[in-house]
């Protein structure tokens, strides 16, 4: 049977990870809005590194945010080894038992969505809801489909597509995570505190205990010049290469990762009733973001000298703010 889009929908997670855990939380029946795994799983810390086709990267701890912010809302994540010999029995029993599972996949055999098809492969996060009887097909939750616009699903996929998916190996500096099925446990509703295992710490104390993390972790505070410097050396290779790191660079910075998380911490910076000196420094984070994606753009298309010199220049300012930023939510 031919993979095939069963119902689409117009929202979208803002990641593919967190947004499958959410999702499964509200199939258990406690749903948990991603906005809450970011802020109580330090989702608004960035770290850069180097993606599957070895282009530079500007991505939250995806991993370390999902699995901390699910365990800080009171629920705990079980991973459990892919068994290849049996993947149809195995998703079989974990998806009667827990309601679906989580898993990262390669995206070269999601043939459901064209753009999976006609687009360079990389790793990305559903949701197994149900097999079939027969074994032949699995039912997927896709919360985020990057389309030209994009869109979520829920899609019909064979069993052989998806052992080819989660079997077909690919990594990058910030995700290794293939190779497990994971699975959600409620352990009830959570109490305040100040972020013991197992309970939820008030908004303020997470965001504070976020920014600490990024004035002591080295890979958070010196992450956009890390960026900056791994963009550099692509934008000052070979013509093609440059022109496609400056359009990951739009897509980090304005599609997937930059622009949607500050978008997503506005909600919780007034949540938390932070100060309009925060929220002013906030706003020229994400309109300096936003500004990048344009930039890029330029780049591609022209490969400017003076384009690449305006893009180091919004780095430079966007390592000041952000910088500022988080020392402003430090001290509340």
């Amino acid at each position: 049977m031919k993979s095939h889009v069963v119902e689409r929908f117009d929202d979208t997670a803002v990641n593919c990870l967190t947004g499958s855990y959410a999702r499964l939380a509200r199939k258990r029946g406690r749903p948990v809005d991603e906005q809450s795994v970011f802020e109580h799983g330090n989702g608004y810390l960035f770290q850069a590194g180097l993606d599957e086709a070895g282009y530079p990267e500007y991505v939250f701890p995806v991993d370390e945010t999902a699995i901390e912010g699910m365990r800080n809302c009171g629920f705990t994540v079980d991973r459990v080894p892919i068994d290849p010999a049996d993947i149809a029995g195995q998703l079989a029993f974990l998806t009667e038992a827990y309601a679906g599972v989580v898993v990262w996949v390669n995206t070269a055999h999601l043939s459901y969505a064209d753009v999976y098809r006609d687009n360079v492969p990389y790793l990305h996060a559903v949701v197994v809801e149900a097999v079939a009887e027969d074994r032949a097909t699995v039912d997927v939750l896709d919360c985020l489909v990057v389309d030209l616009k994009p869109f979520s699903c829920r899609a019909r996929l064979s069993v052989t597509d998806l052992e080819r998916a989660v079997g077909d190996r690919i990594r990058s500096e910030a995700h290794d995570g293939m190779g497990y099925f994971c699975a959600i446990t409620d352990e009830g509703p959570p109490s305040a505190s100040s972020g013991a295992a197992g309970t939820v710490p008030d908004l303020g104390s997470a965001l504070v205990r976020q920014a600490g993390r990024f004035a002591a972790e080295k890979r958070f505070h010196s992450a956009i010049r890390r960026y900056q410097r791994l963009c550099e050396e692509c934008f000052t290779d070979t013509p093609d290469r440059a022109a496609h790191a400056a359009r990951r660079l739009f897509h980090h910075s304005t599609v997937l990762y930059a622009a949607p998380a500050l978008t997503l911490m506005e909600r919780s910076l007034r949540a938390a009733g932070a100060p309009e000196s925060t929220l002013h420094l906030h706003e020229a984070a994400l309109r300096d973001w936003q500004a990048m994606g344009v930039l890029a753009l330029r780049f591609e298309a022209t490969a400017a000298p003076s384009v690449l010199k305006r893009i180091n220049d919004r780095f430079a300012a966007l390592d000041q703010t952000t910088t500022t930023l988080w020392e402003s939510i430090a001290a509340w």
